[in-house]
C-alpha cells in the first residue's frame, strides 16, 4: 500500500495512474470506477501530452490489457505505461 502511495504522489504532477480491477478490466482513478464519459475527458488530456501510468494486477490477462489499450486508442490515446501493481 505504501508502495502504491508513492507512485501516486510521484505521477500527480505529470501522469495520470490508472489501475485495473482486479476482476474485470475496467478502469479507476483514485478508486472511483471511470465512465466511458470520464475516460473521454481523460483521453483528451492524454493526448496533448499529460501521461498515463496504467497499474495492472498480476493475475491479469493479456487479453484484458489489451482491452483496455483498444479503449484508450479509440480515443486517440497510443501511449500507455503498464506497471504491475504492488
Amino acid at each position: 500500500m505504501l508502495i502504491l502511495a508513492i507512485l501516486l504522489q510521484a505521477a500527480e504532477a505529470s501522469e495520470e495512474v490508472v489501475v485495473v480491477g482486479r476482476r474485470s478490466c475496467d478502469l479507476s482513478i483514485a478508486g472511483r470506477a471511470i465512465s466511458d464519459k470520464a475516460l473521454d475527458r481523460y483521453a483528451a488530456e492524454w493526448r496533448a501530452g499529460r501521461g498515463v501510468t496504467i497499474l495492472v494486477p498480476a493475475e491479469l490477462r493479456t487479453k484484458c490489457l489489451a482491452k483496455v489499450m483498444f479503449r484508450l486508442q479509440d480515443r486517440g490515446v497510443t501511449q500507455a505505461e503498464f506497471l504491475d501493481a504492488p
